[in-house]
């Protein structure tokens, strides 16, 4: 049973981790096909202000499909369906499971958990009304774009850099409402040299400031130093490592325009690289759900609580007013420098603006591709998404804001629940296969069963037979990935990027499943204990508005931003 309000509720958590026949080989690439394709740098024409480069080298999403992969699927498939006839035949899915529980846990495990798995279903049928509703806004005149700033961080990030900024710099937006400024943070490698030739390509049709921090002193003194040179009406911020769509700007914009209660705006992250390795494939799976499903329901209800690094809209105004307080937060006594995004998103939603989503904004970002990457990313999402829910419920049940107030409310509450609960039911699931071992068999094929939900999802979106992959990452996280939100809870003051700049990473525990795993009362007393010591350390630091745009410059050196 206890798969079931697992797989209910870990849709939401995926926001804190994320063919097999002809018609499905066809639908893949068909998928790749809708992706804009980069070609050659044109010249630019003097006598048009306006006038720029239509896209740069190269092709997104990068890579194509490896030769196992329609084999790969089909295994999947074979082995799903068998499972799905064993459970089927066994009676392990309509198996009440008494006999793996003593009498008396039977009443306080077995019926709680049912009812809390109706519940987050009835949720999951809420979220599914909101989500078939869900329409991006179309685009606006170019008379009515505002003068936008993009910042772009950047951190040892190697070539990638470059063609981040090109795409920014070939966007289909107005060349004299576009402001692009590159912040380098004390890179050690030749990401400097790269934003050089980037600056010197694109000067002629686009206005262009780089510059150095006079060292590493991490993405939030990055962007903070950025904003405080933009003069921008609209700030959008901007991973180093990851390509924009050619209409990215102008339909991430749009809500800003056509909405005046509309804070900022998420746009839509896909994975650049999702044919490199299996874990890309996974990631790929998991943001089109994140995206295309849980910020598209959320946007109904104008509560999107987390906008991406990838691509971020803010109304420049609110920036300002709370830049200084963003950029100081602390957490437990430590500064905060992990979840920047998430921590912007929560002091637009404090203050009382809408958040939104546009699903025709859209990037691509390059994913790590091993399984030491992948972890370290989706623990330190992990961490930020812990902490940042805390911060939150500190004015949740105030009178923060008008609209969707009572919805926002309900939706939060469930995802606080998905932080803990669904943990304490896998670790319970574990322990009853250390003790049972025939229930290996219930458990996989309730993953499978209520996995089919998800997949469903994927299916109605993207329309691809990618939807295998989603089965087994769904069946590898159970075992692979369970430990990341937990450890995370217990390891909130490790503020590290772990995947940035991180000269010697400590090592990060085996995720197989074994005798001296935490009781599930144990992680639940650590969580709640932290989550209680948070709550009460968690304050309101006064926001101070930032000092006036600098002067601009083309490039500039390290001694001259010391």
């Amino acid at each position: 049973m206890s798969a079931v309000p697992l797989l209910a509720g870990s849709i939401e958590s995926m926001l804190a981790r994320s063919g097999s026949t002809d018609v499905g080989a066809k639908a893949d690439a068909e998928a790749d096909r809708r992706t804009p394709p980069l070609t050659p740098q044109e010249e630019p024409d003097p006598d048009n202000k306006n006038h720029r480069p239509p896209s740069i080298a190269g092709q997104v999403p990068r890579g194509a499909p490896s030769w196992w992969d329609r084999p790969a699927k089909l295994a999947i498939l074979v082995g799903l369906l068998l499972l799905i006839a064993y459970a089927v035949v066994s009676g392990q899915v309509v198996s009440t499971g008494r006999r793996f529980f003593a009498p008396g846990l039977h009443t306080t495990f077995w019926y709680g958990m049912t009812a809390y798995a109706a519940i987050m279903y009835i949720a999951l049928a809420w979220r599914i009304v909101l989500w078939l509703r869900y329409k991006p806004m179309p685009s606006v005149s170019d008379a009515e774009l505002p003068r936008v700033s993009v910042i772009i961080p950047a951190f040892n990030e190697g070539a990638l850099v470059r063609q981040s900024i090109l795409s920014v710099a070939h966007n289909d937006y107005p060349a004299d409402k576009l402001q692009i400024i590159v912040v380098d943070d004390g890179s050690t490698d030749d990401t400097w040299k790269h934003i050089e030739a980037a600056v010197r390509e694109v000067e002629p049709f686009c206005n262009i400031q780089a510059f150095r921090q006079p060292r590493n002193m991490g993405k939030r003194e990055a962007l903070y130093a950025g904003f405080q040179r933009a003069d921008g009406d609209v700030f959008v911020t901007m991973d180093s490592d990851s390509i924009f769509a050619s209409d990215a700007l102008r339909h991430g914009v749009t809500p800003l325009v056509r909405n005046p209660r509309v804070g900022c705006v998420a746009g839509c992250v896909e994975v650049l690289n999702p044919h490199d390795s299996i874990w890309t494939r996974f990631l790929r799976c998991t943001f089109s759900l994140s995206f295309k499903f849980v910020r598209a329901y959320q946007n109904q209800i104008g509560g999107v609580f987390c906008t991406p690094g990838a691509l971020s809209v803010y109304r420049a105004s609110v920036v300002r007013k709370v830049a200084k307080e963003w950029l100081e937060q602390k957490f437990l006594g430590r500064a905060c420098m992990t979840g920047e995004d998430r921590a912007m998103t929560n002091l637009f939603l404090r203050e009382g603006w809408l958040t939104a989503y546009q699903e025709n904004a859209r990037v691509w970002a390059e994913m790590p591709t091993t399984y030491r990457g992948t972890t370290k990313m989706l623990l330190r999402w992990a961490r930020s998404n812990i902490r940042e829910t805390i911060v939150l419920q500190r004015f949740l049940f105030t009178p923060f804001r008008r609209e969707h107030l009572t919805a926002f409310r309900i939706n939060m509450v469930l995802v606080l629940s998905t932080l803990i609960v669904p943990y304490l039911l896998v670790f319970n699931s574990m322990a009853l296969v250390l003790m049972h071992p025939e229930y290996v068999a219930r458990h996989l094929s309730l993953v499978a069963v209520f996995g089919l939900t998800q997949a469903a999802i994927y299916y109605r979106r993207e329309r691809d037979s990618n939807w295998l992959w989603l089965m087994l990452y769904e069946m590898f996280w159970v075992f692979g990935f369970v430990w990341i939100m937990p450890y995370a809870a217990l390891t909130l003051k490790n503020t590290g990027w772990l995947t940035r700049g991180q000269q010697r990473p400590a090592p990060l525990p085996a995720p197989a499943v074994t005798a001296s795993m935490p009781a599930p009362a144990a992680v639940a007393a650590t969580v709640a204990a932290t989550v209680a010591t948070a709550v009460a350390g968690v304050g309101r630091t006064g926001s101070s508005p930032m000092t006036a745009p600098a002067p601009r410059t083309a490039i500039t050196s390290p001694s001259s931003n010391t």
